[in-house]
């Protein structure tokens, strides 16, 4: 296979620049709209691994360097973005091979193998324990909520697919200059809005006053046990600054203190006694200690200041909360290695419960569809998120977990209640319309529906859509098995 042309590898840059661009963080979200066409310029020419890995590479490099800013803790962080970024790219460059193997300059090529290829290449993304739901294509449009209703019926990466077929229609545009394609693509932008014309399934049964604690507490002062009584002192004003609202509920953010509430008698009898005085529900974060297993969790504590619930996260995040694959690496000598960089693993939470009405999805857990479509299927009229995004140093991480934030909300028909510290607070309508956010420390009051019914979406997940994509995709690819003349046959 001969070399790609410099020209050929500025374009693959371009486009992954391009689409990096158009995602939370810098949200020239338009963009979108055309940066995979440069990709699929040079994929019809050359094809092959390498176009796709110098798209991925620049993709990701660019829209996932907020890990940068987990360096001032471990220096190692630096090896494992690059790492990660390459691992990623690699994953491009075999949807580079898929698309172009055996034939490149077929009209489904683009219209339709690309957009499947795409939905799955972006879900299996999110498996295993390098998996994460950040850098998805859907992701760019989280402020245009009358693009993305769609993801109520078939989920987030339908969004993406349709993206990719409108790019392949402007590159057939482009490439065969028939005004057709270019027709097409605006179709398919029409059909995404046309759903927001569909009537809403969930009901409203009552209303419940919400007063969300946003913070901006660093994370090293956060990290540092000598710091306790401060913070307490810190967030128990900000729960009297939210008894002002007259909530129903307080909502405060993830792991406030550092100290295990519950175990705390002081700590626990303070958040009581608040909700007590308040009458109100409060929810927040906090570690538990739990059968010599530490947890990240959430605790509800009823309107009298009972406890009255607490969820344990189930999917903690890779290399900040657990080390994957420790017993390896301690069979290879290199335990001391990984203890310097995560003393000991969390545990993981069982199931996906509500806490009475509420879904709790913690932090990391609502990049990925599954956990709030999980809660909501179990019961859940509300979603709450807690977080603590300081550990990102006011990067581009903010957006982009506030993104993923708004499309539970759509998927799921459920208002999105979160709770940050050194990230974005919010409340967020079942139609993914922002009502009120705030990345600055201080008390958001808002009144959310109580929502019963679910979605189709929350219904069926994304077992038909990966299905009609396996098919879809397989069936091109073994059709091209068979195909005598797999060379030069362009459909125009």
């Amino acid at each position: 296979m001969t070399r790609l042309t410099w020209k050929e590898t500025l374009l693959s840059l371009l486009s992954g620049t391009l689409t990096a661009f158009a995602m939370p963080g810098f949200g020239a979200f338009p963009l979108i709209f055309v940066s995979l066409v440069p990709l699929f310029r040079v994929l019809d020419k050359r094809g092959g691994f390498w176009p796709g890995f110098i798209f991925g590479f620049a993709f990701f490099i660019i829209d996932l360097r907020w890990i940068v800013t987990l360096a001032r803790f471990h220096p190692v962080v630096i090896v494992g973005y690059v790492l990660l970024t390459v691992y990623f790219a690699i994953g491009c460059g075999i949807l580079g091979i898929a698309l172009t193997w055996r034939m490149r300059s077929r009209i489904s090529t683009w219209l339709v193998l690309a957009p499947a290829l795409f939905v799955l290449a972006e879900f299996l993304r999110t498996l295993g324990p390098l998996g994460m739901g950040f850098s998805a294509l859907y992701q760019s449009l989280y402020r245009v909520p009358w693009l993305i209703q769609s993801a109520s019926a078939f989920g987030p990466w339908f969004i993406s697919g349709i993206l990719v077929a409108i790019n392949g229609g402007l590159f057939l545009c482009w490439r065969n200059k028939k005004w057709r394609f270019a027709a097409l693509a605006g179709g398919l932008v029409i059909l995404l809005a046309a759903f927001a014309l569909l009537p809403n399934p969930s009901q409203q049964t009552n209303s419940l006053q919400v007063a969300v604690v946003s913070s901006k507490v660093q994370q090293e002062v956060k990290l540092d046990a000598r710091n306790l009584d401060d913070l307490t002192t810190r967030y128990l004003r900000l729960g009297e600054e939210a008894l002002a609202a007259d909530p129903d509920l307080i909502v405060f953010p993830e792991s406030i203190l550092p100290s295990y509430i519950l175990q705390n008698d002081t700590l626990k009898n303070s958040f009581a006694d608040l909700a007590r005085r308040g009458e109100t529900q409060i929810l927040l974060g906090t570690g538990v200690y739990q059968d010599r297993k530490i947890y990240n969790a959430v605790t509800l504590f009823s309107a009298t200041g009972e406890v009255a619930g607490t969820f344990h996260m189930v999917r903690p995040v890779p290399f900040g909360e657990y080390i994957p694959g420790r017993s390896i690496l301690e069979w290879l000598g290199l335990g001391a290695w990984a203890r310097s960089f995560l003393p000991l693993d969390l545990s993981r939470g069982e199931s996906y419960i509500p806490l009475a009405e509420f879904g709790t999805p913690i932090c990391f857990e609502s990049t990925f569809p599954g956990p709030s479509r999980q809660l909501t299927k179990n019961g859940a009229q509300v979603l709450v998120t807690v977080t603590n995004d300081a550990w990102f140093d006011e990067s581009s991480e903010l957006a982009a977990h506030f993104s993923c934030a708004v499309f539970r909300a759509v998927e799921n028909r459920r208002w999105i209640i979160q709770s940050a510290n050194g990230g974005i607070s919010g409340i967020i309508s079942p139609y993914g319309r922002i009502v009120a956010s705030l990345d600055n420390e201080g008390i958001l009051a808002e009144e959310v529906g109580m929502q019963v019914g679910v979605s189709l979406y929350t219904r069926l997940g994304d077992g038909i859509l990966l299905l009609v994509a396996g098919l879809l995709a397989g069936g091109l690819l073994l059709g091209r098995v068979f195909r005598r003349n797999a060379c030069g046959d362009e459909i125009r």
